[in-house]
């Protein structure tokens, strides 16, 4: 089941859309081809770092923020807002299903940076660095030590 969770500040995050966070355990666990929540806790994966960014076909809202778990999403107010600033950064720098593009990803970087949440982005590529590590993702290692790389300059 998907659950509304929260619509973001047009103002505070300069849209021109209506952007709205969604809980959504089961449509993550389909795109990350797993078939158990059980398997993110066997692996150790903080599960804050499973999100997708959708373009809306529902009339009124632009775009969706998927969330594994809201509450654990909210948990850290750094973390969630350089996750959502983030994945705001995808409105201009998308990627397609099932492609990689290391760029696009650093450009959205560069966006939660630049709106003050560098320590928060600086957390979520270590926990995703972990992740890597966890699941034996030689091209998530790559990425992600890439975008800390060109993170710290």
């Amino acid at each position: 089941m998907i659950c509304f969770c929260e619509e973001l500040d047009s103002v505070r995050y300069g849209l021109t859309g209506k952007v709205v966070i969604l809980e959504g355990k089961e449509t993550i666990l389909h795109v990350y081809g797993l078939k158990s929540g059980h398997y993110l806790e066997l692996a150790g994966i903080d599960t804050r770092l499973l999100t997708m960014f959708y373009k809306s076909m529902i009339p009124g809202i632009d775009w969706f923020i998927v969330v594994y778990d809201y509450n654990n999403f909210c948990s850290d107010p750094e973390v969630k807002e350089a996750i959502i600033w983030h994945e705001l950064g995808h409105i201009e720098h998308p990627v397609e299903k099932d492609q990689h593009n290391v760029e696009c990803e650093i450009r959205c970087d560069e966006l939660a940076i630049k709106r003050g949440y560098k320590e928060g982005l600086k957390r979520v590529l270590d926990m995703t660095q972990k992740m890597a590590s966890a699941l034996n993702n030689q091209l998530l290692t790559d990425m992600t030590n890439e975008r800390l790389m060109r993170m710290s300059g």
